[in-house]
């Protein structure tokens, strides 16, 4: 059966399953076709590309974790292959917003 999968935007290494997955599932997303490696909740995300271990992995066009381990084109991401940098990308943004506004 062929599922869905949104991708948020156009340079995101991931895409969203519009409904739950199950390993083996045929997920189409924007023309491609991807195999899904793993069980997928509705919501969650799919690699819809390779990413190496250390890469950062982007959604909304942004970076939100570094791959913990390679992650292939349909694998499930999540925690247990992603780590979590949100504290360092508010640090990041607030800085950067200081100096633009010549608060530092």
């Amino acid at each position: 059966m062929e599922k869905t999968a949104w991708r948020v935007c156009g340079e995101d290494d991931v895409a969203v399953v519009l409904e739950n997955v199950a390993a083996g599932d045929t997920v189409c997303c924007e023309g491609e076709t991807l195999t899904a490696a793993a069980d997928i909740p509705q919501g969650h995300k799919i690699a819809f590309r390779p990413v190496p271990a250390g890469g950062m992995v982007r959604k909304y066009g942004v970076a939100i974790g570094e791959a913990i381990t390679a992650i292939a084109a349909g694998d499930y991401v999540h925690t247990h292959n992603l780590r979590d940098i949100t504290e360092e990308l508010c640090a990041a943004y607030d800085r950067q917003f200081r100096e633009t506004e010549g608060q530092v």
